[in-house]
């Protein structure tokens, strides 16, 4: 009897150890759907911007980067999917909506809204998901709301950022051999040079990334040079990417505004 007694102790302190091993084992959390970013872009868009919706060019447009937290499954986006509000009280359904130029495999996060979001002095205040429109997992995004969108005159900030191993589908070609980590970083919106230049020594050096050693470096290079909202930086040291930030006045968006100072935490998509 006292041999059962001690056994069934024993199992009931190994039950007991196995569960408290579980809470405190870190478990992978799930990415939180939200908007990150509205940005009032441009005003007017070249007409032919409506091209990137298969629309015929239509003049006197907006454009507006949302982009959210997920990536977004293409075949859900469009434009009755979205209602933008306008300091004049008026509700806006935009004219065209599309993941397009940033459709690369590791992009899908950012959708272009197109359409007359500053009639007569009124400016878009306010982006609402009210039809069906889905990340690439399925999931519905009806609901997410953002309220705070960057001024036209405003430059560029950095929203986002992930880090991974440079051998990772969707990043090759973009970084030299040497290099140990890439980091995606997502604008608010387009970037490039000043007047349109291709991404230069200027910018490269205009960027530093803490590691988690403490060491503060700049970019090896910087790739993925497209007019999208998307930049690659490609880092030659090992120690993980924490942060990146950017000194003001380098990155500029299609209007050739320039970037604020900014800074992003960076997310580790690398198994360690």
């Amino acid at each position: 009897m006292k041999q059962l007694t001690t056994i069934i102790l024993l199992s009931l302190c190994v039950a007991v150890a196995v569960a408290v091993a579980a809470q405190e084992r870190p478990q992978e959390s799930k990415v939180e759907a939200r908007i990150l970013s509205l940005y009032h872009g441009l005003d007017p868009l070249p007409p032919r911007a409506t091209l990137l919706c298969r629309l015929p060019p239509k003049a006197g447009q907006d454009g507006m980067p949302v982009i959210f937290s997920v990536q977004i499954n293409a075949t859900s986006v469009s434009a009755s999917a979205f209602a933008v509000e306008t300091s004049s009280g008026e509700i806006v359904t935009p004219l065209c909506a599309t993941l397009r130029p940033a459709i690369e495999p590791l992009e899908q996060r950012t959708v272009l809204l197109i359409g007359p979001f500053s009639i007569e002095g009124s400016l878009p205040i306010s982006v609402e998901v009210v039809e069906q429109l889905e990340d690439i997992d399925g999931n519905s995004l009806v609901g997410l709301r953002g309220e705070k969108v960057t001024a036209l005159a405003a430059g560029p900030s950095l929203v986002f950022a992930e880090r991974f191993t440079p051998s990772a589908s969707g990043l090759a070609g973009e970084c030299p051999e040497e290099t140990k980590q890439a980091v995606l970083l997502t604008w608010e919106g387009g970037v490039t040079g000043p007047q349109g230049a291709v991404l230069a020594e200027a910018q490269r050096t205009a960027m530093s990334v803490l590691l988690e050693d403490g060491d503060q470096v700049h970019p090896l290079s910087l790739g993925d040079d497209d007019p999208d909202n998307h930049v690659i930086a490609c880092i030659a040291e090992t120690s993980p990417a924490v942060s990146v930030s950017v000194e003001a006045g380098f990155f500029h968006d299609p209007g050739d505004d320039a970037n604020p100072e900014t800074n992003i935490d960076v997310i580790s998509k690398m198994v360690e």
